[in-house]
């Protein structure tokens, strides 16, 4: 049997949002961080996370991921996550959902807003994330 690897979907996720993020002309998305981190003074950042559970099927993965985003305004938070979520789920060749890896993207839970330790407002919500993996061949004998 063929072993399967699966990228890092996290850094997949992580710089395709980045890049769908940068071509927004909407203020709240202006200087916006994304990252595994949040980033210390940044007035907005978009910060994601591999939650527990998941599964495999053949050479589909399903992982859930926390984004949880971080504004000044409690505005800003809210649209901010709202466009997040929206360019996290879309399809097709220039959406976030375009079969390379991520095969299929939904809205597991939230948008909520949760406690921030900081003076910023935040919101969660978890993205369901299914992301296609390659077989590895097994060597030859």
């Amino acid at each position: 049997m063929d072993a399967i690897l699966y990228s890092d979907i996290l850094a997949a996720v992580i710089s395709r949002l980045t890049t769908l993020i940068r071509d927004r002309d909407e203020t709240f998305a202006q200087d916006v961080t994304v990252s595994d981190k949040k980033a210390s003074g940044a007035d907005r950042s978009i910060v994601l996370s591999i939650g527990p559970g998941g599964s495999t099927t053949n050479t589909i993965r399903r992982s859930f991921v926390t984004v949880d985003v971080y504004a000044n305004s409690q505005t800003d938070s809210v649209d901010l996550m709202n466009l997040a979520l929206a360019l996290a789920t879309s399809r097709g060749a220039d959406g976030m959902v375009n079969g390379s890896p991520l095969t299929y993207a939904a809205i597991n839970g939230g948008p909520n807003a949760d406690f921030a330790s900081d003076d910023q407002f935040k919101q969660t919500a978890e993205l369901d994330i299914g992301h296609r993996g390659t077989n590895l061949p097994s060597p030859a004998n």
